[in-house]
């Protein structure tokens, strides 16, 4: 994928993963939790309620918690789609 945004995204429950659907259709599930136990800004979402809450955002450029025009907390799609490649490679 050229350039990774994101139509659609939703928590999954009782993890820190979220099924992503990209613009090109494809499905994938990301686990978020290294990132958010590693990065002071995005510790917040360990948090079930808040991490539940996930939207697309910035026209599909980012995924984010609060505010859909400013989000608190934003996690870009290029680095999402790259998490996910990452562990699409590590579970092969």
């Amino acid at each position: 994928m050229d350039q990774p945004r994101v139509a659609a995204v939703e928590a999954l429950s009782d993890t820190l993963s979220v099924a992503v659907t990209w613009i090109d259709g494809t499905r994938e599930v990301v686990d978020l939790s290294e990132p958010i136990r590693r990065f002071t800004m995005l510790r917040p979402l360990a948090d079930p309620t808040l991490f539940a809450q996930v939207k697309v955002v910035a026209w599909g450029w980012a995924i984010g918690w609060g505010d859909a025009e400013d989000p608190d907390i934003d996690y870009p799609a290029d680095r999402l789609w790259q998490r996910a490649q990452d562990q699409r490679r590590a579970a092969a």
